[in-house]
């Protein structure tokens, strides 16, 4: 997880260039090309940019909470490391890893929301 705004940028722009290199990668010849391929090789390209983009900003943002209370028992949770967790979002399915928090008395475990 990056801890500040370079290392954010950074990582941004990673993502971005490997989504430009695996699309002229698999680009066919210019010859076969339509306007709808490439809409589509560039819509593929853009999604691909926009979840990487989703992932990166929300693992940079996530901020662990400082103590967490069992709703069902009342008890301090707690905490079992990080676990890779899939989010639905608006634009597609990411994955985050998010610290776990697991209740001592009934057993249920959480990924508390940032």
């Amino acid at each position: 997880m990056p801890n500040n705004r370079d290392e954010l940028e950074k990582q941004l722009r990673a993502k971005a260039e490997e989504s430009i290199r695996k699309l002229l990668d698999n680009l066919p010849d210019k010859s076969e090309l339509t306007m709808t391929d490439i809409e589509n090789w560039v819509g593929e390209m853009g999604h691909e940019v926009t979840q990487g983009a989703t992932e990166a900003i929300a693992q940079y943002e996530q901020a662990e909470p400082c103590e967490l209370i069992c709703e069902g028992c009342q008890v301090r949770m707690q905490k079992r490391g990080k676990r890779k967790k899939q989010v639905v979002t608006k634009r597609g399915e990411i994955e985050l890893e998010r610290h776990y928090y697991v209740c001592p008395q009934c057993g249920v475990g959480v990924f508390p929301p940032r």
